[in-house]
């Protein structure tokens, strides 16, 4: 598992220290992308973990290396002094709190199940990504968590490889499904996770702009799917609407 303690106070014990100016390197393996502008507070408590947090006034993301699966990731909001209001997307947009808001001084844990997919199918065998694919945040080998809200507060991250008997919902289809990339466009696969219990189910969302049937499955992406799916999961399918 992984432990973040976001800040410059005092790091908890078994915790990663990350500081606004903690960029992302391979080396490291975890850190803010390229172009944030993240800001810490530090407040008079003894709670190393509450004590301090991190903050912007525009959106941040914040990648860490993961092995391709499921993570269930636990994440501390709110300040000891002042109010908060925090939207985490994972991944590619793909919306997991809407509007977490704490009032003055106090903190809140939220938890919730996300799914980090790699292009590889086997040694031999990767989905056929288009181009644009390449630059979006759902293919690569890391899981990203973007911070957003009027007044993003974030004291702690922890994510861990979740349960395998958690079952994953497949979903495929095209522009109207998939984890849109680019603000303000938004479909219903990306969005459905935010309705669902972190620890019950996870939404693994393949779907692609302009797919048909026939392309999702000469791309490889039915392969990917069905190379990933075990008995009790759900495959959910949207084509030709």
């Amino acid at each position: 598992s992984f432990k973040f303690d976001f800040g410059t106070g005092a790091v908890a014990k078994g915790y990663q220290a990350v500081g606004p100016s903690d960029y992302y390197s391979k080396a490291k393996g975890f850190g803010f992308m390229p172009n944030a502008k993240i800001s810490a507070e530090n407040r008079a408590s003894k709670e190393a973990l509450t004590s301090d947090f991190c903050t912007s006034n525009t959106p941040f993301f914040f990648t860490v290396d993961v092995p391709e699966g499921n993570y269930d990731v636990n994440v501390i909001l709110g300040d000891t002094e002042g109010t908060s209001s925090t939207s985490i997307k994972a991944e590619c947009r793909r919306l997991m709190l809407a509007k977490v808001e704490t009032e003055k001084g106090k903190l809140i844990t939220k938890n919730f199940t996300v799914n980090v997919r790699y292009p590889e199918i086997s040694d031999s065998s990767s989905v056929k990504l288009k181009p644009r694919e390449k630059e979006y945040l759902h293919w690569d080998h890391q899981l990203t968590l973007e911070f957003n809200g009027k007044l993003p507060k974030v004291c702690a991250l922890e994510i861990r490889p979740a349960s395998s008997k958690i079952p994953t919902v497949f979903l495929a289809g095209n522009s109207t499904v998939v984890d849109q990339a680019i603000e303000p466009f938004a479909a219903w696969g990306q969005m459905i996770p935010s309705f669902f219990q972190a620890g019950k189910v996870v939404f693994a969302n393949h779907a692609e702009s302009g797919e048909t049937i026939k392309s999702f499955t000469t791309e490889k992406r039915l392969e990917k799917v069905m190379s990933q799916i075990k008995k009790g999961e759900y495959f959910f399918m949207e084509f030709a609407h």
